[in-house]
């Protein structure tokens, strides 16, 4: 995201040693040049996000006395992503860590209820949800080609995306093996995979081998998402794992509707009361699937791409589900009733040092 706080000109500190594997070596040169710089800012709060970053971060503010501590779980790293050993020691270290920390901030209820009752990182009353937020209007601004009121796309056919790493906790050979269940099945339907990771040539090898590479686009890391997102009739997730998918509330800004298995936070971005059919259920605004196959998910997609006028009321209700609930005014508001309730019950923070804080976060 270098680029895009440097469009914005907002300026950052890069410790070439904060990176996500772990290494003893790097992590505890990291842990010291976060040490340094906080005893020079010297800082009110320290706010960390992400597994590693909000370790050392939070170990350094520690060290450092910083007064004020906060830490947000975008998702969580204890299903799916490790051995049992290692995440049983990554969940020790949190809950030492959260019982120095001020807030934990989770991004949806369904996250909260995790970390409380099931991971028991926290208790619930030092848990705070605050939901993601995002600057939406390029998103809502572009327009749905065609309204997406018929199967329009590429060659007539529709078109069918997938955004995000190339990594096993986003398990996009499952996208592959579903494209593949979808041909099998006769439907007319185009692929479309935005990202990039260390699967890439798994992925490519997999579509060769299938027989997929003419319906199959493999586009790389994009920045004009709002472009992306406006190209796609029904975008799919097939993560394992998922706190507040960002792809979804982008996707569904623009009209997308999705399908998703019910996995983490994604419960939390649904709207309506389902209709139950096998394997999924369908809400206003998207599909949640219960069963994580390639025959699931092609039944769900397929229930969208036969019925155009579902998918653009889906559409509409996603658009305004996004805008209601992830706007980027709203979180800036939270955040700040969070941090002036801080203040109030731990340490007179300057007016200046909260704005600056949010400004930089």
């Amino acid at each position: 995201m270098e680029y895009y706080a440097a469009e914005r000109s907002v300026t950052f500190t890069r410790i070439e040693e904060l990176v996500r594997p772990i290494s003893p070596r790097k992590d505890l040169i990291a842990l010291w040049k976060i040490y340094r710089f906080l005893q020079k800012e010297n800082p009110d709060i320290v706010h960390t996000h992400t597994s590693k970053a909000g370790t050392l971060g939070r170990a350094a503010a520690l060290l450092a006395g910083v007064p004020a501590i906060f830490h947000t779980f975008h998702g969580s790293v204890f299903d799916g992503y490790f051995s049992p050993l290692k995440t049983w020691l990554f969940l020790a270290i949190e809950r030492v860590l959260a019982r120095f920390t001020d807030r934990v901030i989770t991004v949806s209820p369904g996250l909260k209820k995790q970390l409380s009752d099931v991971y028991k990182i926290a208790p619930p009353d030092k848990i705070e949800v605050v939901r993601l937020g995002f600057d939406l209007n390029e998103f809502a601004g572009v327009a749905r080609e065609k309204q997406r009121k018929t199967s329009g796309g590429n060659g007539g056919a529709p078109v069918i995306g997938w955004v995000g790493r190339f990594t096993e906790i986003k398990d996009p050979l499952l996208f592959v093996e579903f494209a593949t269940t979808v041909r099998a099945a006769g439907v007319s339907a185009k692929f479309a995979m935005v990202g990039d990771g260390p699967m890439r040539s798994r992925i490519e090898q997999t579509i060769s081998a299938s027989g997929l590479r003419p319906d199959f686009s493999l586009l790389g890391w994009q920045r004009n998402m709002p472009q992306m997102y406006s190209g796609m009739d029904v975008l799919v997730s097939t993560s394992v794992n998922e706190g507040t998918p960002v792809t979804i509330i982008e996707g569904m800004a623009t009209g997308c509707p999705f399908v998703a298995p019910d996995v983490g936070g994604l419960a939390d971005l649904t709207k309506g009361t389902p209709q139950h059919s096998e394997g999924f259920q369908t809400y206003a605004n998207g599909i949640l699937v219960t069963r994580r196959d390639a025959q699931t998910l092609c039944r769900a997609v397929s229930s969208l791409l036969s019925d155009a006028q579902l998918r653009l009321r889906m559409g509409q209700a996603g658009r305004q589900f996004a805008l209601d609930n992830f706007g980027e005014e709203r979180l800036l508001r939270e955040m700040e009733l969070l941090y002036e309730r801080c203040r109030k019950s731990r340490v007179e923070v300057p007016r200046h040092s909260l704005n600056s804080a949010e400004s930089e976060k």
